[in-house]
Protein backbone atom coordinates (compact mmCIF):
# COMPACT_ATOMS: atom_id res chain seq x y z
CA UNK A 1 0.00 0.00 0.00
CA UNK A 2 3.08 2.41 0.79
CA UNK A 3 4.41 1.87 -2.80
CA UNK A 4 0.95 3.44 -4.20
CA UNK A 5 0.77 5.80 -1.81
CA UNK A 6 4.39 7.34 -2.78
CA UNK A 7 3.42 7.66 -6.07
CA UNK A 8 0.35 9.31 -5.80
CA UNK A 9 2.00 11.95 -3.96
CA UNK A 10 4.43 12.39 -6.75
CA UNK A 11 2.05 12.98 -9.29
CA UNK A 12 0.21 15.34 -7.34
CA UNK A 13 3.27 17.19 -6.56
CA UNK A 14 4.30 17.55 -10.62
CA UNK A 15 2.13 20.36 -11.46
CA UNK A 16 3.90 22.70 -8.87
CA UNK A 17 7.20 21.93 -10.46
CA UNK A 18 7.97 24.91 -12.69
CA UNK A 19 11.25 23.90 -14.41
CA UNK A 20 13.99 26.58 -15.73
CA UNK A 21 11.29 29.05 -16.46
CA UNK A 22 13.65 32.04 -17.39
CA UNK A 23 16.22 29.53 -19.53
CA UNK A 24 17.60 31.19 -22.94
CA UNK A 25 18.87 28.86 -25.63
CA UNK A 26 22.41 29.74 -26.75
CA UNK A 27 21.28 28.53 -29.91
CA UNK A 28 18.95 31.30 -29.98
CA UNK A 29 20.38 34.51 -29.04
CA UNK A 30 24.13 36.61 -30.14
CA UNK A 31 25.89 37.40 -26.72
CA UNK A 32 27.04 41.17 -26.18
CA UNK A 33 30.73 40.84 -24.76
CA UNK A 34 31.53 44.61 -24.87
CA UNK A 35 29.79 48.03 -24.94
CA UNK A 36 30.86 51.37 -26.10
CA UNK A 37 28.51 54.59 -25.27
CA UNK A 38 29.01 58.36 -27.02
CA UNK A 39 27.65 61.33 -26.89
CA UNK A 40 28.02 62.99 -30.38
CA UNK A 41 28.75 66.53 -31.24
CA UNK A 42 24.93 67.02 -32.14
CA UNK A 43 23.33 65.57 -28.81
CA UNK A 44 22.62 62.00 -30.02
CA UNK A 45 23.85 58.61 -28.51
CA UNK A 46 26.42 56.36 -30.66
CA UNK A 47 25.91 52.60 -29.24
CA UNK A 48 28.81 49.91 -30.41
CA UNK A 49 28.50 46.66 -29.09
CA UNK A 50 30.69 43.64 -30.17
CA UNK A 51 29.37 40.30 -30.55
CA UNK A 52 31.70 37.47 -30.63
CA UNK A 53 29.96 34.76 -33.63
CA UNK A 54 32.06 31.57 -34.56
CA UNK A 55 31.82 31.07 -38.44
CA UNK A 56 32.14 27.07 -39.33
CA UNK A 57 34.44 26.31 -41.97
CA UNK A 58 34.96 23.06 -44.21
CA UNK A 59 36.35 19.94 -42.38
CA UNK A 60 34.96 20.82 -39.05
CA UNK A 61 36.95 23.88 -38.60
CA UNK A 62 35.67 26.93 -37.10
CA UNK A 63 36.73 30.76 -36.65
CA UNK A 64 35.76 33.76 -34.15
CA UNK A 65 34.84 36.71 -35.99
CA UNK A 66 34.00 39.66 -33.72
CA UNK A 67 31.37 42.01 -35.67
CA UNK A 68 30.85 45.83 -33.89
CA UNK A 69 27.51 46.28 -33.96
CA UNK A 70 26.10 50.23 -33.85
CA UNK A 71 23.50 53.18 -34.50
CA UNK A 72 22.44 56.64 -33.15
CA UNK A 73 19.19 57.52 -31.59
CA UNK A 74 18.26 60.25 -28.70
CA UNK A 75 18.47 58.15 -26.41
CA UNK A 76 20.44 54.96 -25.28
CA UNK A 77 17.37 52.14 -25.79
CA UNK A 78 16.24 54.09 -29.20
CA UNK A 79 19.96 53.60 -30.43
CA UNK A 80 19.18 49.89 -29.09
CA UNK A 81 16.18 49.59 -31.29
CA UNK A 82 17.88 50.28 -34.60
CA UNK A 83 21.00 47.53 -33.86
CA UNK A 84 18.26 45.10 -33.51
CA UNK A 85 16.96 46.04 -36.38
CA UNK A 86 20.37 44.42 -37.86
CA UNK A 87 21.39 41.68 -35.68
CA UNK A 88 20.33 38.54 -36.92
CA UNK A 89 18.78 36.79 -33.29
CA UNK A 90 18.14 38.15 -29.90
CA UNK A 91 20.40 40.04 -28.56
CA UNK A 92 21.89 39.55 -24.85
CA UNK A 93 24.01 41.56 -22.83
CA UNK A 94 23.86 38.62 -19.51
CA UNK A 95 27.74 38.33 -20.52
CA UNK A 96 28.90 41.51 -21.32
CA UNK A 97 32.84 42.21 -19.68
CA UNK A 98 33.78 45.56 -20.25
CA UNK A 99 31.96 48.66 -20.78
CA UNK A 100 33.09 51.89 -22.36
CA UNK A 101 31.57 55.86 -21.66
CA UNK A 102 33.14 58.40 -23.57
CA UNK A 103 34.33 61.52 -21.88
CA UNK A 104 32.15 63.66 -23.45
CA UNK A 105 29.02 61.89 -22.19
CA UNK A 106 30.24 60.97 -18.62
CA UNK A 107 30.60 64.78 -17.94
CA UNK A 108 26.72 64.78 -18.63
CA UNK A 109 26.19 62.27 -16.65
CA UNK A 110 26.89 57.75 -16.50
CA UNK A 111 23.36 56.80 -15.32
CA UNK A 112 22.00 56.41 -18.80
CA UNK A 113 24.54 54.26 -19.70
CA UNK A 114 24.34 52.31 -16.26
CA UNK A 115 20.49 52.23 -16.06
CA UNK A 116 19.76 48.69 -17.87
CA UNK A 117 22.38 47.30 -15.46
CA UNK A 118 20.54 48.11 -12.56
CA UNK A 119 17.31 47.27 -14.14
CA UNK A 120 17.61 43.85 -15.31
CA UNK A 121 17.44 40.49 -13.38
CA UNK A 122 20.40 38.82 -15.59
CA UNK A 123 22.34 41.91 -15.79
CA UNK A 124 26.27 40.81 -15.71
CA UNK A 125 28.52 40.94 -12.63
CA UNK A 126 32.35 40.50 -13.09
CA UNK A 127 32.30 43.94 -15.47
CA UNK A 128 34.88 46.61 -15.78
CA UNK A 129 34.24 50.09 -16.56
CA UNK A 130 36.59 53.08 -18.36
CA UNK A 131 36.64 56.52 -19.79
CA UNK A 132 37.85 57.10 -23.21
CA UNK A 133 39.01 60.74 -24.22
CA UNK A 134 37.60 60.71 -27.51
CA UNK A 135 35.60 58.02 -29.11
CA UNK A 136 34.40 54.46 -26.94
CA UNK A 137 33.23 53.20 -30.38
CA UNK A 138 37.14 53.33 -31.65
CA UNK A 139 38.31 51.21 -29.18
CA UNK A 140 36.00 48.32 -29.74
CA UNK A 141 37.73 48.61 -33.16
CA UNK A 142 41.29 47.86 -32.41
CA UNK A 143 42.96 44.93 -33.17
CA UNK A 144 45.05 43.43 -30.54
CA UNK A 145 47.58 41.50 -31.59
CA UNK A 146 48.03 38.91 -28.37
CA UNK A 147 44.02 38.30 -28.04
CA UNK A 148 41.32 37.05 -30.04
CA UNK A 149 38.97 39.73 -28.67
CA UNK A 150 39.35 43.25 -28.09
CA UNK A 151 36.98 43.15 -25.03
CA UNK A 152 39.46 40.39 -23.22
CA UNK A 153 42.41 42.72 -23.79
CA UNK A 154 40.96 45.50 -22.14
CA UNK A 155 39.66 43.37 -19.74
CA UNK A 156 42.57 42.57 -18.70
CA UNK A 157 44.29 45.05 -18.61
CA UNK A 158 42.18 47.12 -16.37
CA UNK A 159 42.77 44.17 -14.21
CA UNK A 160 46.48 44.36 -14.83
CA UNK A 161 46.30 47.98 -13.11
CA UNK A 162 44.26 47.05 -10.29
CA UNK A 163 46.34 44.23 -8.85
CA UNK A 164 49.29 46.82 -9.73
CA UNK A 165 48.33 49.80 -7.95
CA UNK A 166 47.59 52.12 -10.95
CA UNK A 167 43.93 51.96 -10.44
CA UNK A 168 40.96 50.85 -8.32
CA UNK A 169 38.04 48.63 -9.44
CA UNK A 170 35.34 49.99 -11.01
CA UNK A 171 31.79 48.19 -11.89
CA UNK A 172 28.33 49.26 -12.59
CA UNK A 173 27.62 47.49 -9.10
CA UNK A 174 30.70 49.01 -7.24
CA UNK A 175 29.72 52.66 -8.12
CA UNK A 176 25.98 52.47 -7.63
CA UNK A 177 26.44 52.77 -3.66
CA UNK A 178 27.92 56.17 -4.51
CA UNK A 179 25.28 57.34 -6.36
CA UNK A 180 23.41 56.89 -3.52
CA UNK A 181 25.17 57.24 -0.51
CA UNK A 182 25.96 60.95 0.15
CA UNK A 183 29.59 60.84 1.41
CA UNK A 184 31.48 59.16 -0.83
CA UNK A 185 32.41 59.52 -5.19
CA UNK A 186 33.78 57.53 -7.74
CA UNK A 187 37.01 57.30 -9.67
CA UNK A 188 36.88 54.89 -13.03
CA UNK A 189 40.01 54.73 -15.05
CA UNK A 190 40.53 56.43 -18.00
CA UNK A 191 42.14 53.89 -21.04
CA UNK A 192 43.18 55.63 -24.70
CA UNK A 193 44.04 53.41 -27.82
CA UNK A 194 47.81 54.29 -29.13
CA UNK A 195 47.91 53.47 -32.68
CA UNK A 196 45.76 50.29 -33.60
CA UNK A 197 46.57 47.47 -31.83
CA UNK A 198 46.99 48.54 -28.43
CA UNK A 199 46.08 50.72 -25.21
CA UNK A 200 46.97 52.36 -22.33
CA UNK A 201 45.38 53.20 -18.96
CA UNK A 202 46.18 57.14 -18.98
CA UNK A 203 44.49 58.30 -15.78
CA UNK A 204 41.44 58.55 -13.45
CA UNK A 205 38.28 60.17 -14.44
CA UNK A 206 36.69 61.93 -10.96
CA UNK A 207 33.33 61.82 -10.37
CA UNK A 208 30.89 64.37 -7.98
CA UNK A 209 27.04 62.58 -8.10
CA UNK A 210 26.54 60.90 -11.78
CA UNK A 211 28.88 63.70 -13.61
CA UNK A 212 32.76 63.89 -14.17
CA UNK A 213 33.89 66.60 -12.74
CA UNK A 214 37.76 66.08 -13.05
CA UNK A 215 40.92 64.26 -13.52
CA UNK A 216 43.94 62.54 -12.48
CA UNK A 217 47.19 61.70 -15.06
CA UNK A 218 48.63 58.27 -14.10
CA UNK A 219 50.80 59.19 -11.59
CA UNK A 220 48.94 60.76 -9.76
CA UNK A 221 46.26 58.12 -10.00
CA UNK A 222 49.04 55.70 -7.72
CA UNK A 223 49.10 58.03 -5.37
CA UNK A 224 45.22 58.57 -4.84
CA UNK A 225 45.11 54.26 -4.50
CA UNK A 226 48.17 54.50 -1.67
CA UNK A 227 45.44 56.76 0.53
CA UNK A 228 42.52 54.83 -0.57
CA UNK A 229 40.75 51.64 0.95
CA UNK A 230 41.86 50.03 -1.96
CA UNK A 231 44.38 47.49 -1.50
CA UNK A 232 46.19 45.96 -4.35
CA UNK A 233 49.22 43.95 -4.39
CA UNK A 234 51.69 45.90 -4.26
CA UNK A 235 52.95 49.36 -5.80
CA UNK A 236 55.87 50.23 -7.74
CA UNK A 237 57.64 53.21 -7.54
CA UNK A 238 61.13 55.10 -8.74
CA UNK A 239 62.69 57.72 -7.31
CA UNK A 240 66.11 60.01 -7.55
CA UNK A 241 67.69 59.91 -4.27
CA UNK A 242 68.89 63.41 -3.34
CA UNK A 243 71.81 62.48 -1.24
CA UNK A 244 73.63 60.52 -3.53
CA UNK A 245 72.21 61.47 -7.16
CA UNK A 246 71.05 58.22 -7.84
CA UNK A 247 67.34 56.65 -9.21
CA UNK A 248 66.26 53.65 -6.98
CA UNK A 249 63.56 51.54 -7.34
CA UNK A 250 61.18 49.86 -4.43
CA UNK A 251 58.23 47.65 -4.39
CA UNK A 252 55.94 49.00 -1.33
CA UNK A 253 53.46 47.52 0.24
CA UNK A 254 50.70 48.95 3.06
CA UNK A 255 50.91 47.69 6.47
CA UNK A 256 46.80 47.05 7.50
CA UNK A 257 44.28 49.47 5.73
CA UNK A 258 44.43 53.52 5.31
CA UNK A 259 42.93 55.39 8.34
CA UNK A 260 41.22 58.41 8.65
CA UNK A 261 40.93 60.57 12.00
CA UNK A 262 38.82 63.66 11.43
CA UNK A 263 38.33 66.50 14.09
CA UNK A 264 35.66 69.41 14.39
CA UNK A 265 37.27 72.22 16.64
CA UNK A 266 34.63 74.91 16.52
CA UNK A 267 33.12 74.08 13.62
CA UNK A 268 36.55 74.13 11.94
CA UNK A 269 36.21 70.52 10.00
CA UNK A 270 39.95 68.59 10.00
CA UNK A 271 41.03 65.20 8.55
CA UNK A 272 44.28 63.08 8.69
CA UNK A 273 45.10 60.45 6.25
CA UNK A 274 47.77 57.89 7.48
CA UNK A 275 49.51 55.09 5.25
CA UNK A 276 52.18 52.67 6.60
CA UNK A 277 53.99 50.95 4.03
CA UNK A 278 56.79 48.62 3.93
CA UNK A 279 59.51 48.42 1.00
CA UNK A 280 62.00 46.20 -0.80
CA UNK A 281 64.35 48.44 -2.10
CA UNK A 282 64.61 46.40 -5.38
CA UNK A 283 67.04 48.52 -8.17
CA UNK A 284 70.12 50.41 -7.17
CA UNK A 285 73.05 51.36 -9.41
CA UNK A 286 75.76 48.66 -9.54
CA UNK A 287 78.59 49.01 -6.89
CA UNK A 288 76.46 50.62 -4.14
CA UNK A 289 75.67 49.61 -1.28
CA UNK A 290 73.23 51.10 1.16
CA UNK A 291 73.35 51.16 4.39
CA UNK A 292 70.72 51.39 7.36
CA UNK A 293 71.79 55.46 7.51
CA UNK A 294 71.76 55.44 3.35
CA UNK A 295 68.04 53.74 4.09
CA UNK A 296 67.15 55.58 7.15
CA UNK A 297 67.84 59.11 4.56
CA UNK A 298 66.08 57.48 1.55
CA UNK A 299 63.01 56.34 3.53
CA UNK A 300 62.74 60.31 4.93
CA UNK A 301 62.77 61.59 1.53
CA UNK A 302 60.29 59.28 0.17
CA UNK A 303 58.17 60.19 2.96
CA UNK A 304 58.47 63.77 2.04
CA UNK A 305 57.91 63.56 -1.69
CA UNK A 306 54.90 61.00 -1.50
CA UNK A 307 53.34 63.36 1.12
CA UNK A 308 53.94 66.45 -0.88
CA UNK A 309 52.67 64.34 -4.32
CA UNK A 310 49.46 63.60 -2.32
CA UNK A 311 48.73 66.98 -0.77
CA UNK A 312 48.75 67.75 -4.73
CA UNK A 313 46.18 64.60 -5.18
CA UNK A 314 43.59 66.14 -2.74
CA UNK A 315 43.75 69.70 -3.87
CA UNK A 316 42.61 68.26 -7.33
CA UNK A 317 40.24 66.32 -5.46
CA UNK A 318 38.29 69.30 -3.67
CA UNK A 319 38.57 71.22 -6.84
CA UNK A 320 36.50 68.58 -8.57
CA UNK A 321 34.63 67.70 -5.22
CA UNK A 322 35.13 64.65 -5.77
CA UNK A 323 35.28 62.57 -2.49
CA UNK A 324 36.88 59.63 -3.50
CA UNK A 325 39.02 58.76 -0.40
CA UNK A 326 35.56 58.78 1.44
CA UNK A 327 36.07 61.62 4.29
CA UNK A 328 32.54 62.40 4.53
CA UNK A 329 31.42 58.87 6.06
CA UNK A 330 33.97 59.16 8.35
CA UNK A 331 32.59 62.64 9.13
CA UNK A 332 29.04 61.17 9.35
CA UNK A 333 29.59 58.20 11.68
CA UNK A 334 31.72 60.32 13.90
CA UNK A 335 30.22 63.38 13.86
CA UNK A 336 26.75 62.78 13.17
CA UNK A 337 24.99 65.78 14.40
CA UNK A 338 27.52 68.09 12.68
CA UNK A 339 27.13 66.14 9.29
CA UNK A 340 23.57 66.47 9.45
CA UNK A 341 24.00 70.56 9.94
CA UNK A 342 26.22 70.94 6.62
CA UNK A 343 25.76 70.78 3.05
CA UNK A 344 28.88 68.30 2.68
CA UNK A 345 29.43 69.64 -1.30
CA UNK A 346 29.97 72.70 0.05
CA UNK A 347 32.35 71.79 3.11
CA UNK A 348 34.51 69.45 1.83
CA UNK A 349 36.42 71.79 -1.10
CA UNK A 350 37.54 74.04 2.03
CA UNK A 351 38.28 71.71 5.04
CA UNK A 352 41.66 71.10 5.50
CA UNK A 353 43.10 67.29 4.56
CA UNK A 354 46.20 66.10 5.58
CA UNK A 355 48.30 62.81 4.18
CA UNK A 356 50.38 61.48 6.39
CA UNK A 357 52.86 58.72 4.82
CA UNK A 358 55.55 56.59 6.24
CA UNK A 359 58.01 54.66 4.57
CA UNK A 360 59.67 51.55 6.73
CA UNK A 361 62.33 49.84 4.27
CA UNK A 362 63.19 46.64 5.52
CA UNK A 363 65.59 45.22 2.55
CA UNK A 364 68.11 46.75 -0.11
CA UNK A 365 68.50 43.92 -2.88
CA UNK A 366 68.19 40.81 -3.85
CA UNK A 367 72.03 39.34 -2.45
CA UNK A 368 71.78 41.44 0.70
Amino acid sequence: MKPHIGSLLLVLLLPGLTGCWDQRELKEIRIEDAEAFDLLENGKILFSISVPTIKLKKQAQSEVAVPILGAEGRTINEAYAEIKKTASQNLDFGKTRLILINKRLAQKSLYPALESYYREAHSPINVKMAIVDDSASKLLHLKAKDRLMVSEYVYELLQSGEDNGLIPKASPFLIYSMFTNHGTDATIPIVNPIGVDRAKISGLALFHNKQMTGELDSNASMSLIMLSKSKPDYFTITEKDNSSNMIVSLFMNRDGNRKIAVSNDKDSLRAVISADFTCDLVEVPDNIHFDDEMLKKLGSQLEQKLSERAKEVIKELQHANCDALGIGLEVKAHHYHYWKAIQWDKVYPGMSIEPKITINIVKRGLLE
